[in-house]
């Protein structure tokens, strides 16, 4: 006999989200495939940085550098217009 009230495992992944962070990079949280301007492809499951303030020296991931030079924006997203 089983609880149906206990917690049962998903098969569903939890899905990927973009998060910007204020005065700072955009949060990659999930799986990604991330493919640069060349064609190369970067896979990740885990959680990445990408760089806004374009002053990294490891485009287009974040090294921090938005911190030093004083980055400043904090955009909030908008609903969608529904037709």
């Amino acid at each position: 006999m089983t609880d149906s009230s206990a917690p049962q495992p998903s098969n569903q992944a939890k899905p990927t989200t973009i998060k910007t962070v204020d005065n700072g990079p955009l949060q990659i949280k999930g799986p990604a495939q991330l493919v640069d301007h060349d064609g190369n492809s970067f896979s990740t499951g885990r959680t990445i940085f990408l760089c806004r303030c374009g002053e990294s020296k490891n485009k287009p991931f974040c090294d921090g550098t938005h911190a030093k030079v004083g980055f400043a924006a904090c955009q909030r997203a908008t609903p969608a217009d529904e037709d």
